[in-house]
């Protein structure tokens, strides 16, 4: 007849061998290319294997087999505990391979909380387009005065056609002002909708509907001055680029405010920790698209060419983005 320890190890077995193979798994081919449901098992696992080294401490320490038992389960729970809680060490090649590999996979397994961060700003700013289209007079309800007026001047001048230069409505655009509030702000709104998501998430959504709201408010001021060709020739080429990052972020911040609001099988703590770990990959691959976005911005969206052309470009970083955002890291093994 078995013991009571043997029984423990028979009933746990299956539990810690799936948590062995996750940390091997992990350490072979770094955390960052994991699958999403991997990730929270290891944490679930982690919490069962520390109470199960808790009962095995009191209950079967005072044999050889339990000794044993207890150092086996004590090695698991360092080797999983750098996963659940040390940072990965800084090295030029976790960064290559992160940027190649890495963001990516976060990006797929977090895709549900980053479609839900897009709605939060496509849907307000669908709203503002239509309010503004049909009622040009709230308008400022949506948009700064400074950018309608700049709109209006330039449409007061029949400039509806036409690419680069100071005497067109890309030129304003282009301008180190309209250029400098479009960067800055979806900068600001990057960081805030991760920062705001210890809000439980309300600050999160307030940030994306209030960019929203601001995106539709201004393409309808264009649309109702006729210029709205020249408008999304001048966005398009940066901005694909720059929305989805604030609505990657807005995921990242919708993360964290699920792990405080509803932390499922983990402890609290355990949850906005694995978050928190993946809210940090989500930034960093953010401000990688920032720095893309702003660098098409500054030497791309001021040349001239007509505008159609920009819209082919647009059209090219979105086949581009789609196609990163799919890279697989696929292992040869021997």
């Amino acid at each position: 007849m078995p013991s009571n320890a043997e029984r423990f190890v028979t009933t746990h077995r299956e539990s810690w061998q799936r948590l062995d193979s996750l940390v091997k798994k992990a350490k072979n081919s770094s955390i960052h290319l994991l699958k999403n449901e991997e990730i929270e098992e290891v944490g679930v696992l982690y919490r069962r294997a520390a109470a199960d080294l808790a009962r095995a401490q009191t209950r079967y320490n005072n044999s050889s087999a339990g000794r044993e038992l207890v150092r086996s389960l004590n090695d698991l729970l360092l080797s999983a505990h750098t996963l659940v809680h040390a940072s990965t060490p800084v090295n030029p090649a976790h960064a290559w391979e992160f940027a190649l590999y890495g963001f990516p996979a976060a990006f797929r397994r977090q895709w549900r909380a980053i479609a839900i961060s897009a709605l939060f700003m496509l849907l307000p700013a669908l709203i503002a387009y239509i309010a503004v289209l049909s009622n040009p007079a709230s308008a400022p309800l949506f948009v700064p005065n400074s950018a309608i007026q700049q709109v209006q001047e330039r449409a007061n001048k029949k400039i509806i056609t036409g690419w680069g230069g100071n005497n067109d409505f890309e030129g304003i655009l282009a301008s180190p002002a309209i250029s400098s509030f479009i960067m800055a702000n979806n900068i600001k709104v990057s960081l805030g909708a991760v920062a705001m998501g210890i809000t439980m998430g309300i600050g999160t959504a307030f940030m994306l509907i209030v960019n929203g709201m601001l995106l539709g408010g201004l393409s309808a001021v264009a649309t109702n001055f006729h210029v709205d060709l020249l408008f999304w020739a001048v966005i398009l080429p940066h901005g694909i680029l720059e929305l989805t990052a604030i609505s990657i972020a807005g995921g990242a911040g919708f993360l964290l405010a699920k792990a405080l609001f509803a932390p499922g099988a983990l402890l609290r703590s355990d949850a906005l920790r694995l978050a928190g770990k993946e809210a940090v990959l989500l930034l960093c691959g953010v401000a990688m698209m920032l720095v893309v976005a702003g660098t098409i911005e500054g030497f791309i969206t001021p040349l001239p060419f007509p505008p159609y052309s920009k819209l082919a470009f647009a059209v090219l970083t979105a086949i581009g983005l789609v196609a990163y955002l799919r890279i697989e890291k696929f292992e040869i093994r021997n």
